[in-house]
């Protein structure tokens, strides 16, 4: 049996998704391609992990035993990376790590002009959870890291990468939901939906808590993906305050996305830690600094 960790991690990311679209969305690949991957996967193994319907995708009994047995195959070959960055001092690899729409509508852009430019860079890609970006940068799981405001820049290096507004979430029934923007206190005693994970810093901010005079934010669900805080919206639980890319990267019929005019705009940052001198990183962190620029 010859499974490489790159098709563990496939499975893992369809196994969270439980869609092949969005799954292969978050890996930078296509549909087809994914597909391709679970069913060698499956062949190897000599049993199926999922469970395919037109409307639906499920695990499987043994494929919900393989995750966390697939967690650890690939959280080790992420360790033997890392160990091996350390070793090569002359390493032409970079580990990059994002949340969600990672760069935003520049994310594709950047990654064509790393290709571009920087030819002989081996770029891989992470998916970290809200809670999880500065952490992997910090522990060396990633080398580099797209996340949001607020970040604790405390031996971190970073670029601004761009700023946009923040939207809230509403479910399609809403009142306001038609409406192409709003003050946030036409929204401010919804009942509001708080990240799982993440530092308070981070859950305060997206709550917009404290509010001005001093009032908490109304708490319903906790939520740790976006697709978390979609389908709950969705279904009138709570509303949710995001950034202004999120509804070209993630759709869902039943929220709409609407402007709320007086918050200040979020940032997504390019983050590094102080002490990375490699120049694979250096030359990175300049490149999306011109993009960002122009």
């Amino acid at each position: 049996m010859d499974i490489h960790p790159r098709v563990l991690r496939y499975f893992l990311v369809v196994a969270e998704e439980l869609h092949f679209r969005r799954a292969a969305e978050r890996l930078y690949i296509t549909g087809p391609a994914l597909s391709q991957q679970i069913r060698h996967l499956e062949r190897e193994l000599g049993f199926e992990v999922l469970r395919r319907t037109s409307r639906s995708v499920d695990l499987t009994d043994k494929g919900a035993e393989l995750v966390p047995l697939a967690r650890a195959v690939v959280d080790a070959s992420d360790t033997l990376s890392a160990w091996a960055a350390r070793a090569d001092q002359g390493t032409t690899r970079i580990r990059i790590g994002f949340m969600a729409t990672g760069a935003g509508e520049l994310t594709q852009g950047i990654l064509n002009a790393t290709s571009a430019n920087l030819p002989l860079l081996d770029v891989h890609l992470k998916h970290l959870e809200w809670g999880d970006q500065t952490r992997a940068l910090l522990e060396n799981r990633v080398d580099v890291v797209f996340t949001r405001e607020p970040v604790r820049a405390d031996d971190l290096r970073c670029t601004v990468v761009l700023s946009e507004h923040r939207v809230v979430v509403l479910p399609s029934s809403h009142p306001l939901a038609n409406r192409s923007t709003v003050t946030f206190r036409e929204i401010a005693e919804e009942t509001f939906l708080p990240s799982e994970t993440g530092s308070q810093e981070w859950i305060d901010y997206w709550l917009v808590n404290p509010r001005p005079d001093g009032s908490a934010a109304r708490t319903g669900p906790s939520i740790s993906t976006v697709e978390e805080m979609l389908e709950q919206c969705a279904a009138g639980t709570g509303i949710a305050i995001t950034a202004e890319s999120v509804p070209h990267f993630y759709a869902h019929p039943g929220v709409r996305f609407v402007v709320v005019e007086d918050l200040a705009p979020t940032r997504v940052l390019l983050c590094a830690r102080s002490d990375n001198s490699d120049p694979t990183v250096r030359k990175f962190e300049q490149l999306v600094e011109d993009i960002a620029h122009r």
